[in-house]
């Protein structure tokens, strides 16, 4: 008898746990939101990617966007924390062909789609940004072939 009422307690005992640990909680830093536009060669580009990668290794977090019809939005709950950042922005060219089934002996298959960006934008960086602790954190690029 002591068994029955025993093995609710004890799932109850298990699963609470796991219920909740799975709440979502967010982390407690002080993310900002981070907006702007991307121009290249004075049009806003197209579509890409924004990354925020902090100056020093030991202060700031990742942070990283889409960019769309040259705006982007990195909204507060993955934004970066103050801080100073380096910026890179990347676009690919348009997709290559699909490459037929080869045979063995056939040439490599094509390589991926071109980066659009020079690399002073993205791998060498030279762009720069300071995330502020208030008001609004808007940094816009007009990038250069």
């Amino acid at each position: 008898m002591r068994i029955r009422y025993a093995c609710p307690l004890i799932f109850a005992a298990f699963l609470a746990p796991a219920v909740i640990g799975c709440g979502g909680a967010s982390d407690t830093l002080d993310r900002k939101e981070v907006t702007g536009t991307i121009t290249l060669n004075g049009q806003p580009l197209n579509d890409g990617r924004i990354q925020f990668t902090p100056l020093r290794e030991d202060a700031g977090t990742i942070a990283s966007g889409e960019i769309k019809n040259g705006k982007y939005l990195i909204p507060v709950s993955v934004g970066p924390v103050p801080g100073g950042y380096k910026v890179m922005v990347f676009s690919s060219g348009p997709a290559p062909p699909p490459v037929v089934e080869q045979m063995p002996g056939d040439a490599p298959p094509q390589p991926p789609a071109p980066e659009l960006i020079p690399p002073q934008y993205n791998a060498t960086t030279t762009l720069n940004a300071e995330v502020k602790s208030s008001g609004p954190n808007t940094f816009d690029f007009d990038l250069k072939k």
